[in-house]
């Protein structure tokens, strides 16, 4: 009788074995669910608190528009060169001089926000990986 009783415990063990493998495989997609579904309910939240996920939102450090609107362009289009920037930051507020915009990338890039590097020997000019980490952050993804 003994042995039966142990022979019927190690089958029951190996069911509940069986049953906690099953249960994770159930289980660690809805881990992902989960992640997904709080990262969009942040994103959410920032569109209702910021109307969108602007450079202010995850910059607060850029409070000048000039600025922040190269920083907009830059997201859209990395690798542009002050003459390209220049022309995308005008159409989207109507005026921009290419000195001030060449002033406010020189600040930006002592700020670590914006990098310089080279297409043959012109100059152009992307966002750093601190500031792409960042907004992927914000957004929920990890880098």
């Amino acid at each position: 009788m003994t042995k039966d009783l142990s022979e019927e415990v190690k089958k029951l063990n190996k069911r509940i074995e069986e049953l906690e493998k099953m249960l994770s495989t159930i289980v660690e997609p809805l881990k992902g669910v989960r992640d997904i579904t709080q990262n969009y309910l942040k994103i959410a939240g920032i569109i209702m608190d910021k109307g969108g996920l602007t450079p202010d939102a995850v910059l607060p450090e850029i409070k000048d528009s000039i600025s922040q609107e190269i920083v907009r362009v830059l997201l859209d289009r990395s690798g542009q060169n002050i003459s390209q920037i220049t022309e995308l930051v005008r159409t989207r507020r109507g005026t921009a001089s290419r000195r001030i915009i060449r002033e406010k990338i020189s600040y930006l890039i002592e700020k670590d926000i914006i990098q310089k590097t080279f297409k043959g020997s012109i100059p152009v000019y992307s966002l750093t990986d601190k500031v792409i980490k960042k907004w992927s952050q914000m957004l929920g993804f990890k880098i």
